[in-house]
């Protein structure tokens, strides 16, 4: 099950510096979605709003159509009441540059524990959906190891599985193998290709990735100061892009 995003003129500023300027966008229920760009552009910043995260300073963020800051009371539209904040949220996961993971807990421990105390599971069905989650992403055979125990590529694999534990219906991606070496990138990338393929979500990647984002996104948007530069498939993006600014960041960071 997936839903669609919609931004509307969404704004954030930190400080004196706007990192995101009147976006509009809006992504249909199970596509994926690749955001490039150079660093500081607004990418990351705009995955932590739809995290709630962060809160937009003008705009409206929609899930499925439905406010996320806002919703219908006495006939007009008030202020979002945690309880609704975490209905809306409660579709949307996500995976962090950085694992994060529970030191004391084994890899089946983390990715058990949002669904016990989160979702209210039992024990054994919590420890049932944890096990098939690491299954997915190729670590079956490492429910009782601890993240001090497990390479930087096994760990982010844990991370996507509790993610996918939850069974969003959105999933974002955050320069996920940013803090791996590189010859465990390729591990990660191909987890991500298969999630794409399976149509299950919705995705949304930040990424330096290039290769990875033209061969495994429906759809591509590059960022520059804020703004969306350019928003298009992913061939037609990476091999014949409508801005100059593109072309240059594409050609800068491919042979690079």
């Amino acid at each position: 099950m997936s839903a669609s995003v919609t931004l509307e003129n969404i704004s954030k500023r930190y400080g004196e510096v706007e990192v995101l300027r009147g976006i509009d966008l809006h992504i249909p229920a199970g596509q994926t979605v690749a955001l490039i760009g150079p660093s500081g552009s607004g990418k990351s910043t705009l995955l932590r709003l739809l995290m709630t995260l962060e809160r937009p300073d003008a705009g409206r963020v929609l899930i499925d159509g439905e406010p996320m800051w806002t919703q219908p009371r006495g006939g007009r539209e008030a202020p979002a009441t945690e309880a609704h904040l975490r209905k809306v949220r409660g579709k949307i996961g996500m995976v962090f540059q950085h694992f994060n993971l529970f030191p004391h807990m084994t890899a089946l421990d983390n990715v058990a524990e949002a669904p016990r105390h989160v979702l209210g599971l039992g024990r054994a069905e919590a420890e049932a959906r944890a096990a098939e989650y690491l299954g997915k992403v190729g670590l079956g055979d490492k429910l009782g190891q601890y993240p001090g125990n497990l390479s930087g590529g096994q760990k982010q694999r844990v991370g996507i599985a509790r993610a996918l534990a939850m069974r969003p219906e959105i999933m974002l991606f955050d320069e996920v193998t940013s803090a791996l070496d590189p010859e465990l990138v390729g591990g990660v990338l191909e987890i991500l290709r298969e999630l794409s393929a399976s149509r299950t979500m919705t995705m949304i990647i930040v990424t330096h990735q290039m290769k990875f984002a033209e061969r495994s996104s429906d759809r591509t948007l590059f960022f520059e100061a804020g703004r969306i530069l350019e928003d298009g498939p992913s061939p037609e993006v990476f091999n014949a892009p409508s801005h100059a600014r593109t072309r240059q960041f594409l050609d800068a960071v491919i042979d690079a």
